[in-house]
C-alpha cells in the first residue's frame, strides 16, 4: 500500500493505518477521535516518530494518515517553538493586543513572563509558554512530546487541566506515568516500532503491561493494589 495523507477539514480526528517508516515504525495503527491519548514505551520505541508523522514532519514509506488541517505541537526542546525575542511578541502574532496577551497569560499564572526574553526562560517556563503557543492559535488537534519535563508538580497539574479542557484531540508522548494517569483517557503502548496494545488508561495501568516494558507503576496504582483498591475514574487521581 502506497503512502497517503488525508486532511480532514473541520473534523477533529487523527488516524494512522498500517503506517511504516524506515525501520522505526512497523505497521502502526491508532485512532484518536477526542480526548487525550498517551503514547508510552521505552526510549527509541517510536513515540516521537509517530508524533512527527501526525504533524507531517516525516513522510511514511507506506500507510494512510488522517489528520485535521490544523495541528498544534510542542516538542521535547521547548525553545524550538520560539521565533521572537520576547514572550509578548510570540503571542502578539495570534492575539490582538498586549492587553489580550496579558489576560491570556494571566489565566495560567504566567503574566509575569510577559516581557521576558524567550531565550532566558527557564526550561519549565519555556515548556509552559511552548504549550500555550501550541494552543493559542486554535488548532483542531494537538501533539505534545514529553510535556512535563522540567515542570513542578503544580505546573504539571495546570497542564493536565489545560489539556482536559480544550476539547480537541490531544496526543502526548511521555514517560511521566503519574501525569498520564491524571490526564489521559486512553493509552497506546509502543515498543520496537509496534503498537503492543491499547486501552483505557486505568485498564492499562492496572494490567501487567507496564511490568513487561520495564516501567514502574504510578505510586497511586501501586498503593491501591496493596490496599486492594482500584481507581474508578481519572478524577480520583487528583482528589
Amino acid at each position: 500500500m502506497a503512502f497517503k495523507y488525508v486532511e480532514v477539514i473541520h473534523l477533529a480526528k487523527i488516524e494512522l493505518y498500517d503506517v511504516w517508516y524506515k525501520d522505526i515504525l512497523k505497521g502502526i495503527n491508532l485512532r484518536v477521535d477526542d480526548g487525550v491519548v498517551a503514547l508510552i514505551g521505552p526510549n527509541g520505541a517510536g513515540k516521537t516518530t509517530i508524533l512527527k508523522v501526525v504533524v507531517k514532519a516525516l513522510k511514511p514509506d507506506r500507510g494512510r494518515v488522517v489528520v485535521p488541517e490544523k495541528v498544534g505541537s510542542s516538542w521535547q526542546n521547548p525553545y524550538y517553538s520560539f521565533t521572537k525575542p520576547t514572550v509578548v511578541e510570540e503571542f502578539l502574532e495570534y492575539l490582538g493586543s498586549v492587553r489580550e496577551v496579558e489576560e491570556f497569560l494571566g489565566n495560567y499564572g504566567l503574566k509575569h513572563l510577559l516581557s521576558k526574553y524567550t531565550f532566558k526562560l527557564s526550561v519549565g517556563q519555556a515548556r509552559l509558554v511552548s504549550i500555550l503557543l501550541a494552543v493559542v492559535w486554535g488548532p483542531e488537534a494537538l501533539v505534545l512530546d514529553e510535556p512535563t519535563n522540567g515542570l513542578s508538580l503544580r505546573e504539571r497539574y495546570a497542564v493536565s487541566e489545560l489539556l482536559r479542557s480544550i476539547k480537541i484531540p490531544v496526543v502526548i508522548a511521555s514517560h511521566d506515568l503519574d501525569f498520564i494517569l491524571m490526564t489521559s483517557d486512553y493509552v497506546y503502548v509502543v515498543n520496537d516500532g509496534h503498537i503492543v496494545c491499547g486501552g483505557s488508561t486505568l485498564d492499562i495501568f492496572y494490567s501487567d503491561v507496564l511490568q513487561h516494558i520495564g516501567f514502574p507503576e504510578p505510586e497511586v496504582v501501586r498503593v491501591g493494589k496493596e490496599l486492594g483498591l482500584r481507581l474508578r475514574c481519572i478524577d480520583e487521581v487528583k482528589s
